[in-house]
């Protein structure tokens, strides 16, 4: 955003303090933040994965498809497990590329003019953009598209007046947002459409935009062949009523709150913003249908092509929303702004070239910038600043994860204070990860990428995380199922080399943890239910958990030794001190 010679413009150092301070309150906020949800499952895989793990990178994530956001993932991880400030610098720093690269795009459009200050700060200043990529894993998608999006536009604005290999450019940065997140087909779309918008017919570049179906083409058979499982999930009606429904909420609760700041209401569920009041949403939308009205007075034909742009992308957010997540999720769809948040550059394009005439290629020099306009650009934009600094205030404690955030560091204290701390590996809060995710919300897949933990290894002192992520030390298990007492006096089941298997007195299904006691004169290797184990000498308790359909637990010595007394077999679930 700076401009060629000594000084930058009032313009520009305007858009700079526009784009900074919504910077600074979304770095502060991110970097308070945590890792929460799919941001585990993403990070604990790309751990496990292999360098060269092209089934990890081109998996069927829900529905999405995302080579580059699993391969950022896996460095970052390999770099440093479960550090979310290294984890979010990438996107803070897309973040800022996205917006120099927009306001770049602006000046070169329409000059450095005091009016293309108002759209540019509408999307720096969004709660739409700045709320749902505190979610990290939200963030790996929408982040690396808006930078594509904005830098294959400036690649191609720079081509329509220069021409030259920019055209390359275009394409490589669009093939770059779609290995990030599928909403990247939007890129094609929003050049031609700004082509158009320019006064420039696409019949004069028709082999780029025949790259560009070629593009869009290959990318939709990769997609259509490696995920099956976006389209038709969930048992809910997809009819008029839900996509009405569905559609009311991203413009009244979502969209239209967010380009003004908001909403101001605080957060809903999980991502949702909470819907605001009533009468604060009509009148948003009354004043969402002046400026559609004023950009027609004002820009007549230019205006409508602009608005038949953004009604186009809107429609197909609608569409790709209704036949994705409808049916899963239900109308309450349209108040998470993930869903539209793609729109704000699109909204900001769209107001610019609906209010603001487009500067020739040939003019050598920007128009004069008008300084009767500066006061009312200035005071839009302030009031924009402003709205957004209480909305993204109040609307960013709901994705800062602070639950978990604190899991995690009484995870790391536990560890800190008894490095030899074994866990019995335990579900977690659905608010750190959901159930839905099965084996995946697990403790050892939230925590298990920080040194020194080890889960579920046969040992005499075993503990688990609570819900504060605190570790507590098991002193027993309330039993669901008994060993049947031993035929030898003073000694119960004798094992050596043989295996003995010890009856239950009531089968048992599932994931329990399995207590023995034992006495053994020396002490030797062994096997519980073919786990290898180590009996230690003297009286003692060793913690096992099981997993699957017992009637009996089968026992054995690996060698030759003294024999091991089982006294007693208990399995339940564990007690805590």
């Amino acid at each position: 955003m700076v401009v060629r010679g000594k000084r930058p413009s009032l313009v520009t150092i305007a858009a700079i303090v526009a784009a900074v301070i919504p910077f600074v309150l979304h770095t502060w906020a991110a970097l308070h933040g945590s890792l929460a949800q799919d941001d585990f499952v993403i990070t604990y895989h790309a751990a496990k994965a292999g360098p060269f793990d092209f089934g990890y990178y081109f998996q069927d994530y829900h529905g999405h498809l995302a080579p580059g956001g699993f391969l950022l993932a896996d460095l970052l991880t390999a770099w440093a497990p479960l550090d979310f400030a290294v984890l979010m610098a990438p996107v803070l720093v897309m973040q800022a590329a996205a917006s120099a690269l927009l306001w770049a795009v602006l000046v070169r459009c329409f000059g450095r003019r005091w009016g293309i200050l108002v759209p540019f700060t509408m999307f720096t200043a969004s709660p739409l953009l700045l709320v749902p990529t505190l979610w990290w894993a939200y963030a790996i998608q929408l982040a690396p598209v808006l930078l594509a999006a904005t830098a294959a536009l400036h690649a191609h604005v720079r081509y329509l007046a220069d021409g030259g290999r920019w055209a390359i450019a275009t394409v490589a940065w669009t093939v770059f947002g779609l290995a990030f997140y599928e909403k990247a087909v939007f890129i094609p779309v929003l050049i031609a459409g700004i082509t158009v918008l320019l006064g420039v017919s696409l019949r004069r570049h028709v082999v780029l935009m025949g790259v560009f179906v070629v593009v869009l083409a290959g990318y939709a058979a990769v997609f259509l062949a490696l995920t099956t499982s976006q389209v038709g999930q969930g048992g809910g009606p997809v009819t008029v009523g839900t996509v009405a429904d569905m559609t009311g909420r991203m413009l009244g609760d979502t969209l239209v709150p967010g380009l003004a700041g908001g909403p101001w209401s605080g957060p809903g569920p999980g991502a949702t913003f909470a819907a605001s009041p009533v009468v604060a949403r009509i009148l948003l939308l009354l004043v969402a249908v002046a400026v559609l009205v004023a950009g027609i007075r004002v820009g007549g034909l230019r205006a409508k092509k602009a608005w038949v742009l953004l009604a186009l992308v809107f429609a197909a957010d609608i569409g790709l929303s209704a036949a994705t997540r409808l049916t899963e999720v239900g109308p309450e769809l349209g108040s998470d702004p993930r869903y539209v948040a793609d729109l704000t550059l699109v909204v900001a394009l769209c107001l610019a070239f609906a209010f603001l005439e487009p500067k020739p290629f040939d003019r050598p020099s920007d128009p004069v910038p008008s300084p009767a306009k500066r006061p009312l650009a200035l005071a839009l934009c302030l009031v924009l600043i402003a709205s957004s600094a209480v909305g993204f205030s109040r609307l960013a404690q709901g994705l800062r994860f602070e639950h978990s955030r604190d899991f995690l560091a009484n995870a790391r204290a536990s560890i800190e204070r008894d490095p030899d701390l074994v866990l019995y590996d335990t579900t977690v809060p659905n608010d750190i990860l959901h159930g839905w995710f099965g084996e995946n919300a697990r403790v050892s897949r939230v925590v298990g990428l920080i040194p020194g933990f080890h889960f579920d290894q046969p040992t005499s002192r075993m503990s688990l995380l609570d819900d504060s992520g605190a570790a507590r030390t098991i002193t027993g298990v309330e039993s669901i199922s008994r060993g049947l007492p031993g035929p030898v006096a003073g000694c119960g089941y004798t094992v050596g080399e043989e295996p003995v298997r010890v009856p239950l007195d009531t089968p048992v299904l599932g994931r329990h943890l399995l207590r023995i006691d034992y006495f053994t004169s020396d002490g030797g290797e062994g096997f519980v239910d073919r786990v290898p184990v180590w009996f230690q000498p003297g009286l003692h308790t060793m913690y096992l958990p099981i997993e699957g359909l017992f009637d009996k637990i089968e026992f054995r010595l690996s060698a030759k030794g003294a024999p091991v007394c089982l006294a007693k077999v208990d399995v339940g679930r564990p007690l805590t001190q």
